[in-house]
């Protein structure tokens, strides 16, 4: 009797690993289809500024925006943004931008995704490329046009600042 309650244990055991796994909540489908959503629109985000495209990169851009850049006061609203990139296109043109270490976390409507970049800036007047790296963060927020916009950033640079000219 012994040994056919611990087969039948056993039996009961094995069966149960073997059941199908129960289907994605509602809640965990809405979660991944947000997180492919915002990587669609990240990758797009940053496309747009490895080819120096503002009009793109306006079209990703909150109009509560705060955007904080090294050594510079925040720049606040979508107007400013605009009249900061256009500045900043005048004087340089992105050659490269490559992110790594990225870490995203998505849910109730935001994103945060925090990471490491590599840009290479190409002077405008023209001359030789300058080369910046450090970290980033950016907060992105899902409007009720099933887009998601970029809200808040702050970035730092990890390259030493370059010598003050002498007069």
């Amino acid at each position: 009797m012994k040994r056919h309650a611990v087969a039948v244990l056993m039996a009961v055991i094995t069966m149960g690993g073997c059941r199908e796994a129960p289907p994605a909540s509602p809640a965990r489908t809405a979660v991944v289809d947000d997180s492919a959503r915002f990587e669609r629109a990240t990758a797009a985000f940053h496309q747009a500024l490895r080819t120096n495209d503002l009009e793109t990169f306006m079209g990703y851009v909150a109009g509560d925006v705060v955007f904080m850049p090294p050594g510079e006061a925040p720049v606040r609203g979508r107007d400013a943004v605009r009249q900061w990139m256009t500045a900043f296109l005048a004087q340089y043109r992105t050659s490269s931008l490559t992110l790594a270490d990225r870490e995203v976390r998505v849910d109730g409507g935001w994103a945060v995704e925090l990471g490491t970049f590599e840009w290479a800036l190409k002077p405008a007047a023209g001359g030789s490329a300058v080369a910046d790296r450090g970290s980033y963060m950016q907060v992105w927020q899902h409007q009720g046009d099933t887009a998601w916009r970029f809200a808040r950033e702050v970035y730092n640079s990890s390259v030493p600042p370059a010598p003050a000219a002498v007069k």
